[in-house]
């Protein structure tokens, strides 16, 4: 039998369950951009898997629980590689570890490959047919429905814990809230992770950093932020290295833009300061108007970036997502700021002005260079000098087209 093509979504889970149900033996290859894993069948039992990340390998999670050191690792990684030799065996040879120990990691291994492949949302698969020579190995015998349930119920729980946490580009740091570690009571896992949460980190390289899976990294963080011992980084920084749907850094630019509008109109407007926000919207193009439906400066960042990112994603033929939200909130903040200055007049919205361009200057002197980061700058300049222009603030001069047609 030989069964190839694309997967997504749960596509996978399907695959797994009819190599199970056929009683197949053989090898079953998964990869996803530059990541590889296969997955062997004996007579529709998982008995071994091996992957291309480190993460997944005996040796690395070994040493991220503390059950050998780095340099037992790195001796018999030399001597298995010398031997041609599996390393495992060598580890309980040379007394590092039990063989009891070794069974219990390699089923822990297989299980984290497994894991993981099932968390792929689109990828490449083959299976084959083979006769497999495990004569000298550690198999296990993992059946691959309770793995897939187990998975499925991760799926979901993940799902749940991203609406707290939903950007892995996100940074954390020490919130400086306990007064000692006596009064911290975590387990080891938990140190770990916490031991690696220093403020430059990102939530992605601390699950890279840490060996341990997502689902499990983010459990950890979703535990030490409800305790109150982290809290989230302000920055996040524009980069094109960001995914294709990561927004975050854009959306933290704008909040911090309508966050200064809001700041300053607070005293003269009290209450209308809140529904001045929720009044632009009806004047939005159709497709922005649906993504800003519910986002307002007031409400928590990550609240906005899952209903702004919920939104974006039901939305078809949207060339550039990115682009098309920095448009549109340039656009909103234009409307904003249009409203603020036939409200309250030209000396104030000369204060708004001035504070926003202490937004731009940060991102154009602190942030990366990115195409994202120009098209803020440069659509954000260009409605300061049209709003400088109509409310004859200044002498200001600016490009008459792109976001001037807003006005007009």
């Amino acid at each position: 039998m030989n069964l190839q093509g694309d997967f997504e979504g749960l596509t996978l889970a399907s695959i797994l369950q009819l190599l199970c149900n056929d009683q197949k033996t053989g090898v079953l290859s998964v990869t996803c951009d530059d990541e590889e894993s296969r997955v062997f069948f004996e007579q529709g039992t998982i008995v071994y898997a091996s992957a291309s990340l480190k993460e997944a390998r005996l040796g690395f999670l070994l040493r991220t629980d503390g059950i050998i050191s780095v340099q037992q690792l790195q001796k018999c990684l030399a001597f298995a590689r010398e031997e041609k030799l599996h390393l495992g065996k060598i580890l309980v040879e040379k007394g590092y570890i039990s063989l009891d120990t070794l069974k219990k990691y390699n089923t822990k291994q297989v299980e984290a490959i497994l894991y993981n492949l099932l968390f792929w949302k689109k990828g490449r698969f083959e299976y084959k047919d083979a006769r497999l020579n495990l004569k000298g190995m550690i198999v296990t015998q993992l059946n691959p429905m309770k793995l897939i349930l187990e998975a499925s119920r991760r799926i979901d729980e993940l799902s749940v814990l991203k609406k707290f946490i939903p950007s892995d580009k996100f940074v954390f740091k020490m919130s400086g809230k306990v007064q000692s570690k006596e009064e911290i009571k975590l387990n080891a896992n938990e140190w770990r992770i916490l031991s690696l949460i220093d403020g430059t980190r990102t939530v992605r390289q601390v699950i890279n950093e840490s060996g341990y899976d997502e689902f499990a990294v983010y459990k950890i963080f979703f535990s030490v932020i409800s305790s109150g011992l982290i809290e989230q980084k302000e920055e996040i920084r524009l980069d094109d290295q960001d995914g294709e749907n990561d927004y975050s850094a854009i959306l933290t630019v704008f909040n911090d833009i309508l966050t200064s509008i809001k700041k300053n109109i607070t005293d003269e407007l009290g209450d209308r300061s809140y529904s001045l926000f929720e009044e632009i919207k009806p004047g939005l193009s159709i497709e922005f108007k649906e993504v800003m439906k519910d986002y307002h400066p007031d409400n928590h960042k990550n609240s906005n970036l899952q209903t702004i990112t919920s939104a974006l994603d039901k939305i078809e033929l949207i060339q550039d997502p990115k682009e098309f939200l920095i448009t549109g909130f340039t656009e909103y903040c234009a409307h904003v700021l249009k409203k603020v200055g036939d409200i309250l007049g030209s000396q104030p919205l000369k204060k708004i002005l001035d504070d926003i361009e202490k937004v731009l200057g940060y991102v154009k002197k602190y942030q990366a260079g990115s195409k994202e980061k120009s098209k803020i700058v440069n659509d954000m300049q260009n409605v300061i000098a049209k709003i400088l222009s109509e409310f004859k603030i200044g002498k200001k001069s600016g490009s008459k087209g792109g976001i001037f047609s807003f006005f007009s």
